[in-house]
Order: structure tokens, then C-alpha cells, then sequence
């Protein structure tokens, strides 16, 4: 069995979890940064210090509504530009509780400074929907099906 997993990559991908938790009600389920042991001796060939080391994500696994992403911090916190990175969670519109959880996460969004792109709401093709875009130029969209 396969499965597809969204891999994001930040210039500070510390920061991007920490907004996540915040903000998204995101959980990590993993993180191993730079200053792990099993990099000790590796760090100068890396070409970070400790202090660098001790804030720059190898690798990270976070959950969203039960979904799993993963996430790193680029070399020498480089500047990445995420916009066209885009998650779409569907749900059901007829369960009350994931209505809620939807709305409940668009706020939090809203709240924490993301851009609408588009107002939870009616469309055209669903009885809910939104689209906001974070700090980072990943866009997060909900969709009642």
C-alpha cells in the first residue's frame, strides 16, 4: 500500500510547525532537528553551528484533521516560495461536527492573519467552501462534498 504525503519545505520550518499548532490545531507526531545525535559529527560538513543546528527541522511529520504532512527547513534557511502548494480537505457537509470543525478551523485561520482567497461559504459547486492562504504561500482550502 501507497500513500501520497504533502512534503513542504520552509526557509524556518520551526516557526511554520509552532504556527501550525497554534493556529491549526496541528499536531507533530515527530520532529528531528539538525542537532540530533545522529548528526554530531556532521554539522560542520553541513555548514550550520550548534545554535543553527538546534532550530532547523531534518525532518517533521504533522497531522491535520487526521491527515499526515511532512516538513524540513531548506539549507541555510533559504527563502521558498510555497505559493502554488495547495491542500484541499473534504469533507461531509450533512455531518454537524465536521461542519463545525471546517469552521472552526477557518476562524482559527482567519484569526491567526492568513489571506482569504475566498469566504467560507455557498458556491456554485458546494454548500461550503474556503480558501485561505498562510504566512508561508500554502493555500488551505475546505470543501463539503
Amino acid at each position: 500500500m501507497f500513500n501520497a504525503v504533502q512534503y513542504f519545505n520552509y526557509s524556518n520550518a520551526l516557526e511554520a510547525l509552532e504556527f501550525y499548532e497554534r493556529n491549526f490545531g496541528a499536531e507533530v507526531t515527530g520532529k528531528v532537528m539538525a542537532d540530533n545525535d545522529m548528526f554530531k559529527g556532521s554539522l560542520e560538513q553541513m555548514g550550520m553551528n550548534e545554535a543553527e543546528a538546534s532550530t532547523f527541522v531534518m525532518n517533521a511529520e504533522f497531522e491535520i484533521f487526521d491527515q499526515k504532512f511532512m516538513a524540513s527547513s531548506t539549507w541555510k534557511q533559504k527563502e521558498i516560495d510555497n505559493e502554488g502548494a495547495s491542500v484541499c480537505f473534504v469533507f461531509d457537509g450533512k455531518d454537524t461536527e465536521a461542519v463545525h470543525k471546517a469552521k472552526t478551523f477557518y476562524d482559527q485561520a482567519v484569526e491567526a492573519g492568513c489571506r482569504v482567497d475566498m469566504e467560507l461559504g455557498p458556491t456554485e459547486w458546494t454548500e461550503l467552501f474556503a480558501s485561505i492562504t498562510d504566512p508561508y504561500g500554502v493555500s488551505w482550502m475546505l470543501s463539503a462534498e
